[in-house]
């Protein structure tokens, strides 16, 4: 049965191919989204657990050191910051601005996902129409039962593009979704990350 059903997707024609590529790029597309987002937030653990950690030191050398280690795009934020007593309105603007350019970071690509949710299907329906039409253009000479046989096997193979495009389209739009919700879960912790680090300095300023 297993090879029979992979036989018929093979017979699905140059656009079962395609959409094998397609899988493949949206396939890697989420994979190293994931990644990203998994590795930036275990890189801001690191660098604002370092951050804080010299902040009592009140030494402004060590701190721009800090602000740029591997050149996180946020450390030029953290470097503007003040205490929340001195001009709370500037920082939540800065934190604004920071909180922005990491979600965009984080959702670079996601734009290709949508574009397989909506193309794959359409290939898929494209491929059955163009099996369709194959099977009925083969049958013309054929006998009752042999038309038959050979209409079924025919729909069959056609229809494999279809499923392909849909299971598609399903786990792209599901690593879409997924993607979304673990990047506003890294900006939430992103946030609060920035803000216990204003309170900290806020905290240094006031001894």
């Amino acid at each position: 049965m297993e090879q029979s059903y992979l036989n018929m997707f093979l017979q699905g024609g140059i656009i079962i191919y395609i959409l094998l590529v397609i899988s493949i790029i949206s396939l890697a597309i989420i994979i190293e989204r994931l990644v990203f987002i998994y590795k930036q937030n275990a890189r801001y653990d690191d660098f604002f657990s370092m951050l804080k950690s010299v902040v009592k030191s009140n030494d402004e050398n060590v701190k721009q050191k800090v602000s740029s280690k591997e050149n996180l795009s946020i450390g030029k934020y953290i470097a503007k910051l003040k205490p929340d007593s001195s001009n709370p309105s500037p920082n939540k603007q800065i934190i604004d601005d920071a909180l922005v350019e990491e979600d965009s970071s984080q959702k670079k690509r996601l734009h290709a996902l949508i574009f397989i949710v909506q193309l794959a299907p359409l290939l898929g329906i494209l491929g059955t129409v163009l099996g369709l039409a194959e099977a009925f253009l083969s049958i013309g000479d054929l006998g009752g039962t042999e038309k038959f046989q050979m209409l079924s096997r025919g729909i069959g193979m056609a229809l494999s593009t279809t499923i392909a495009g849909l299971v598609i389209a399903a786990y792209t739009m599901f690593g879409h979704y997924f993607i979304k919700y673990r990047t506003r879960k890294s900006i939430s912790a992103l946030s609060k990350h920035i803000e216990d680090y204003v309170q900290t300095i806020s905290a240094k300023n006031e001894n």
